[in-house]
């Protein structure tokens, strides 16, 4: 099935195609936190991909953690230098 469109239907679309990527990545980096140098833990689980139960272990062996009044942070450089010191 083809479909003709004329230039102005064809510059609505490219405009509506446009504006949904650019939506869905702005999404997507405030779901994963890419804006933002420190994360919740349930954010810093994501942004590493493993759960929280794993987070929580990696902590217990030495994965460096902010406690501020209770709230437990992670910076991104911090858990990307402890992670990479685990390379083998």
């Amino acid at each position: 099935m083809e479909v003709m469109l004329n230039e102005e239907q064809t510059a609505h679309l490219k405009q509506y195609i446009y504006t949904v990527a650019t939506s869905g990545i702005e999404e997507a980096r405030r779901h994963t936190g890419l804006d933002k140098p420190f994360l919740k833990q349930k954010q810093m689980a994501e942004w590493l991909d493993v759960s929280v139960v794993t987070l929580n272990k990696w902590e217990r062996n030495g994965l460096p953690s902010i406690h501020i009044e209770g709230i437990k942070l992670y910076s991104k450089d911090e858990v990307s230098k402890w992670v990479l010191s685990h390379q083998k």
